[in-house]
């Protein structure tokens, strides 16, 4: 999958760049291609150099085939009922508006996965948060359905947080897994190369929204 910087991207620390990734804060969980035509299939890391060690910046991963198997039938109802609606202001490489159910099927695997991206208001210096509407159930029905997720997500039963080392490989199915990166400690060295692959055929973003309204951060 090539995006208008090319095959590889490479993920370093870099001054007055307008988007944290490319900064030590926290990322908020995602599946990446959320906001743009089509999605990858898998991600590729490979770390080109690990930098300081012990500084914190853990890669996050979140099982949702897993977490929705353990959730239980009920509550895993109520969150199929869920859609949900993200803007984030263009930066980069991505940007826009999404809509999606907060389960969906697999599409090559055909099982129940996550679509999820929490709000990050609370990292402090992020640079470019977006906003999350929530939508399909009533209000209150909704916040407590969303307020159990969150607390899924920290469940290490369905949690993997990677902490690199030069050299390191890590493939991971971007539809089945959610993931984010924990803020280091002071500061990144770290440098990362990512590289996508496109599911056979090639999954279109049928959730990405591309008008002005939708897109509108106010």
């Amino acid at each position: 999958m090539t995006w208008p910087f090319g095959d590889v991207l490479d993920v370093v620390e870099k001054a007055d760049s307008g988007d944290s990734v490319f900064d030590a804060s926290h990322v908020p969980l995602h599946w990446d291609g959320m906001y743009v035509a089509t999605i990858p299939e898998f991600q590729v890391f490979h770390c080109a150099d690990a930098g300081w060690a012990n500084t914190g910046g853990e890669t996050v991963f979140i099982d949702t085939v897993g977490l929705l198997e353990a959730a239980g039938g009920p509550l895993r109802e109520t969150w199929q009922g869920i859609e949900t609606t993200y803007r984030i202001p263009y930066v980069s490489h991505y940007g826009g508006c999404v809509r999606s159910r907060l389960v969906v099927e697999h599409p090559v695997s055909g099982v129940a996965t996550l679509r999820y991206s929490p709000l990050a208001d609370a990292v402090p210096g992020f640079r470019n948060p977006h906003t999350v509407t929530h939508e399909g159930l009533d209000p209150e029905l909704i916040h407590d359905a969303m307020a159990q997720l969150n607390r899924c997500l920290t469940d290490p039963a369905h949690r993997y947080e990677h902490a690199w080392r030069t050299g390191d490989v890590l493939i991971a199915d971007n539809l089945a897994l959610l993931h984010g990166r924990k803020a280091f400690v002071n500061g990144s060295s770290r440098h990362l190369q990512r590289v996508h692959v496109h599911a056979d055929p090639v999954l279109v973003n049928t959730g990405a929204v591309r008008t002005a309204k939708c897109c509108s951060t106010e």
